[in-house]
């Protein structure tokens, strides 16, 4: 039965909740606890739809009574179970499951699908935190800023780092909502010493590392115990290494908790990697040449590294793909993950057919989600952790400046991404000349 729920909770729901509940105090003869030599059976499961935190209450047999023994699934994200009385039991939807998910019931070792689905409705809202369209900098409070900013990045402790290389402006700005600041790190006129890329952080250490275009071994990093003050530094390499790799460009680098280094990919197509303590680094993999504005690891799968391509790369044009970094060489490491086509386009679904117009940076969060800044359709987009895509916030092909939920707020060449650890995701809205952010349940 498909019911619209009112509030958030549908009087059916709290009367089934509240039934449940006085039968766990008062009629012991209902509980049944699990039976590993029988099967666990699922019947039925109300409501069909809701958002996050929606209860929904699912009926079965056999699921027992330790609600700690017992694991709910949308899709593959794993909900709250709430309580069971061994024939009933209650969970929390969890956070962006996907829109249609599969309910699963695992005890034991019984795992079992409803042959029902459950639609999930999600909420979200654009704010803008700074900037007010012009692109000349100026730092101050989030008022009175202006931020003309490509790549992003954000730590754990909610600092916001901007790549800044435009309109007369080269450097990386720190921006701190609760400290209400907009503040340079470094910031020159020129493109020399640095003219910076898509920076990554070291998420245990806080080290920011921001790659730039002046040398092939030359980046910057700046530590929080040293108040960031910026340092220059060289990549490592031996001298095959760096005889290979033609170009002074490195367009993005991430950080991958799996074996502890950065890596950065060049504009001729070098993927390297370097130790995040002793600079040493080496040539991984290459791919075709050309330009590419994202680069992440899956924090689910540090060792899967995710990364977009622009117009310009031959045969993986507007496209995503991935590299398992833990042997870049074997046949099937390196994978394009979305549709064969290398038209701009756009196209919700399955990642195998979703299409983009000049993807540019990736953010994850900590629930597998990949956001995608979708420059030339002006709209974020998101990969659920089972692989299916869907425009989260913006208009495809509507360019525009506009808060609000997900039927109003606008963009224009949205570039750079970043996830906070409360799912919160930054925007660097390029041809808005903004930084934003979208909450998103």
């Amino acid at each position: 039965m498909n019911q619209k729920l009112s509030g958030g909770i549908g009087l059916s729901l709290l009367l089934s909740v509240a039934l449940l509940s006085c039968k766990e105090e008062g009629d012991k003869s209902r509980i049944v606890e699990h039976d590993p030599s029988r099967p666990v059976v699922l019947t039925s499961f109300m409501p069909l739809e809701g958002g996050v935190r929606e209860k929904v209450l699912l009926n079965g047999e056999n699921f027992g009574t330790d609600p700690s023994a017992i694991k709910v699934y949308f899709n593959h994200a794993r909900a709250a179970v709430i309580s069971s009385s061994g024939d009933r039991l209650y969970a929390l939807v969890p956070r962006l499951p996907g829109e249609i998910c599969k309910v699963a019931v695992v005890v034991g070792e019984d795992s079992v699908i409803y042959d029902q689905t459950f639609t999930y409705h999600t909420t979200s809202n654009v704010s803008t935190i700074t900037g007010n369209g012009s692109t000349e900098f100026r730092a101050g409070t989030l008022a009175q800023a202006q931020v003309y900013a490509r790549y992003l990045c954000v730590d754990n402790e909610q600092n916001l780092f901007a790549s800044v290389r435009d309109a007369g402006s080269y450097g990386v700005v720190r921006i701190n909502e609760k400290e209400n600041i907009v503040s340079p790190l470094i910031m020159n006129t020129s493109n020399s010493p640095l003219n910076p890329n898509a920076p990554a952080v070291d998420l245990t250490t806080g080290i920011l590392t921001v790659p730039h275009d002046g040398a092939k071994e030359g980046f910057f990093n700046f530590d929080p115990k040293e108040g960031w003050a910026p340092r220059q530094r060289s990549m490592k390499f031996s001298p095959e290494d760096l005889a290979a790799i033609t170009v002074n460009y490195k367009y993005t680098m991430a950080y991958s908790a799996h074996d502890g280094c950065f890596y950065a990919r060049y504009g001729d197509g070098s993927i390297v990697k370097m130790n995040a303590t002793t600079y040493e680094s080496e040539l991984v993999f290459k791919t075709n040449s050309g330009a590419g504005y994202g680069l992440i690891f899956d924090p689910q799968r540090p060792y899967i590294l995710y990364m977009t391509f622009h117009s310009n790369v031959t045969g993986y044009q507007n496209s995503i793909c991935t590299l398992d970094i833990r042997d870049p060489s074997a046949p099937d490491a390196f994978k394009k993950i979305s549709t064969p086509l290398t038209g701009a386009g756009h196209r919700d679904g399955p990642i195998e057919t979703a299409q983009f117009n000049l993807p540019r940076q990736l953010a994850f969060d900590q629930d597998g989600n990949l956001f995608i800044a979708d420059y030339g359709n002006h709209c974020i987009r998101m990969m659920s952790s089972d692989g299916v895509v869907q425009t989260v916030v913006g208009q495809p092909g509507v360019a525009g400046m506009q808060d609000g939920g997900r039927l109003e707020a606008l963009f224009r060449n949205p570039w750079g991404l970043a996830v906070g650890l409360d799912g919160t995701v930054y925007i660097s809205d390029y041809g808005n000349a903004r930084i934003r952010k979208l909450t998103i349940e």
